[in-house]
């Protein structure tokens, strides 16, 4: 019998201890992650809704965005990364140049997003060249709409 004040009694607890938080906080695996690169669609702005991120879920699993109030340069494009890791979609937004103009517009976008593995996701929406930034839920089963504003 192990007396509790002796010094093998705390070295086993401590052991005991160690192993239980390395059991509880210890790496979890995560699934590879997926990446989707697209362009989105440019159009006149339409709407006085600037910032605002809709994700619309179509019946063939693919999701639909929309992207109102870009502020955008004559001759400048706008391409969409889309990363998943396990339920976190990341999608950023990133400007690509073509020709450089001076003349600013707003414009309104669209893409789809084919291809990604799940129906449920915690999406994190930024945009590279303004900072502003998104954070909504999205589950993408036929029919279901998200929308957030961007904010910095």
């Amino acid at each position: 019998m192990i007396d509790i004040n002796s010094t093998e009694f705390f070295v086993m607890a401590l052991t005991v201890a160690m192993a239980v938080l390395a059991m509880m906080f210890g790496q979890r695996t995560h699934n590879p992650a997926t990446t989707v690169i697209t362009s989105l669609t440019l159009n006149p702005c339409i709407t006085s809704d600037d910032g605002l991120i809709v994700l619309q879920a179509q019946d063939d699993g693919d999701i639909l965005l929309l992207r109102n109030g870009i502020p955008i340069n004559d001759g400048d494009t706008i391409n969409i990364v889309a990363t998943v890791i396990d339920d976190k979609l990341t999608i950023i937004e990133k400007k690509g140049i073509l020709s450089p103009s001076k003349n600013e517009a707003k414009v309104d976008g669209t893409a789809t997003l084919s291809g990604l593995p799940i129906d449920r996701y915690h999406v994190r929406y930024e945009n590279e060249f303004t900072g502003q930034w998104a954070l909504f839920t999205f589950a993408n089963k036929e029919g279901r709409t998200a929308s957030s504003h961007l904010k910095y």
